[in-house]
């Protein structure tokens, strides 16, 4: 869903920041993930300024009601206001939440609601604080695929339509699912254990070979829908995304 051009007021809206930049001498330019408006883009004017009432608010990771108005892709935030503390992540928690807001930046259309994603979204920041790590994102990154409809099948050949085996080996159609290596070249394709795409369907890793795979699929299929243009949070030197 487009959002119209005809100049509106929304008030009090849950949202969480995904991305700032400065704007000007005393503004932010920011990436929004708003409860009923899905991803859009808000200039917080004077944000900056000391004298400001935004200062120390406007910041990831943190439930926020904001209000904004105005037209066309680019509005103007006129008020926000901190529901709860900031969701206080540290070490790699807060880089591969960084990773999932920029996967929601790079793959979600502007003003195109995903209520359920954005209930998905503020839960998958709390389990960063008590779940594994690579869990959490494998578990986000498929409900965000499954959310812009690429869903991915973990239950059927897609060829034959015959259900997953555990003990066997698939390859993974990026365009159809999973096919059984029996009787196909599969020369140069990414092997994966139909373990692996039971684990990822049930959301639990039976051992390390499984949590390895998984993430390697993961990796193969985002990269497909991204396009050339690689993740920044995955080309910062110190950082080894999960």
């Amino acid at each position: 869903m487009r959002v119209s051009h005809q100049s509106h007021r929304i008030s009090l809206q849950s949202a969480f920041i995904l991305h700032g930049r400065d704007f000007r001498d005393t503004s932010r330019l920011l990436d929004v993930f708003s409860l009923d408006y899905g991803r859009v883009t808000l200039v917080a004017k004077g944000a900056r300024s000391p004298r400001s009432k935004l200062q120390g608010i406007l910041q990831p990771f943190s439930p926020l009601l904001i209000s904004w108005s105005g037209k066309g892709d680019v509005q103007t935030l006129t008020g926000a206001e901190s529901v709860k503390s900031t969701i206080h992540l540290s070490g790699k928690q807060v880089m591969s939440a960084y990773y999932i807001n920029e996967l929601l930046q790079r793959l979600m259309t502007q003003h195109d609601p995903h209520p359920e994603l954005f209930e998905i979204y503020k839960n998958t920041l709390e389990s960063f604080l008590k779940d594994n790590d690579e869990l959490v994102l494998r578990r986000f990154e498929k409900y965000l695929l499954a959310e812009i409809g690429y869903g991915l099948n973990l239950d059927v050949e897609s060829d034959t339509g015959v259900a997953l085996a555990i003990d066997e080996k698939y390859y993974y159609d990026l365009e159809k699912g999973p096919v059984s290596i029996k009787n196909n070249n599969t020369e140069g394709e990414f092997i994966i254990s139909g373990q692996t795409l039971f684990d990822l369907s049930a959301e639990k890793f039976s051992c390390p070979q499984s949590q390895k795979e998984a993430k390697q699929l993961m990796r193969i299929i985002l990269s497909h829908h991204l396009g050339d243009k690689p993740l920044k949070t995955r080309s910062l030197h110190w950082y080894k995304p999960l």
